[in-house]
Order: C-alpha cells, then structure tokens, then sequence
C-alpha cells in the first residue's frame, strides 16, 4: 500500500509545463511535409503501374494478333516451320505447326487480359487502402 500512496503522490506533484514551442510547430510541419512525399510518392507509383499495365496489355493485343494474322494468312495445308528432322516429337509439331501457333498465340493475348485484369485489380485495392 505504501508505494501504491507513493506513485500516487508522484502523479499528483506533476505539473508538467505546456508552452507554445516552436520546436514542436517545426516537428509537426516537417512530418505533414514527409506525409504529402508520401502520398505523392505512392501516387506516383500507382500512376507507373497503370501505365505498365497498358502498355503490356496493348502489346499483348497488338503483337498477338498479328501472329494470329499471320498464322491465319499462311495456308493449313502447308506447316510454318519445319525442323528436318524425322523424329516423332519434331513431326508432329511440323505437323500441327499451324494449331499449335494459333494456340500459343491465342494464349499469348489471354495473358496479357488475364495479367491486365489482375493488376488493376491490385490497384483499386490499393487507392482503396490509401482512403
């Protein structure tokens, strides 16, 4: 009990002393400057990402689809490429050359949507925890 009445009496003769400093005006000032870095800076790197994510996801249309026209503009009959080589694994790719290329090509652009639909998934989940 008695140290109980001793650490009341300490609170009780605490008087602290409040003044208007300019340090702490200084203080306040420089962490509401190191904020507004922040918030640019953060907006700033969502705006890189944005900009990342167009551009991969017009190149994915673009350079996809000219594979695809120029899969499409080669005749079925005739493959794309041929190896010269008369194992099993490389015939039957010469074989289906023309699918297997319209396949990857086709795959080529899914990414891209599937990779641009995701990130901007990230970043409204990102300005939606920035708010």
């Amino acid at each position: 009990m008695n140290s109980d009445s001793r650490i009341q009496e300490l609170f009780d003769d605490f008087r602290p002393m409040l003044s208007d400093s300019d340090l702490f005006n200084q203080r306040l000032e420089r962490k509401l400057a190191l904020i507004d870095e922040m918030r640019q800076a953060q907006s700033a790197q969502i705006h890189r990402a944005r900009m990342a994510v167009v551009v991969a996801f017009v190149a994915g249309i673009v350079f996809g689809g000219m594979a695809l026209f120029l899969i499409l503009s080669v005749p079925s009959d005739a493959p794309l490429f041929t190896f010269g080589i008369k194992a099993f694994p490389f015939l039957f790719i010469e074989q289906n050359s023309w699918l297997i290329s319209a396949l990857l090509a086709s795959l080529m652009i899914a990414g891209c949507i599937a990779a641009a639909l995701n990130t901007a998934d990230l970043l409204r989940r990102l300005k939606v925890g920035k708010a």
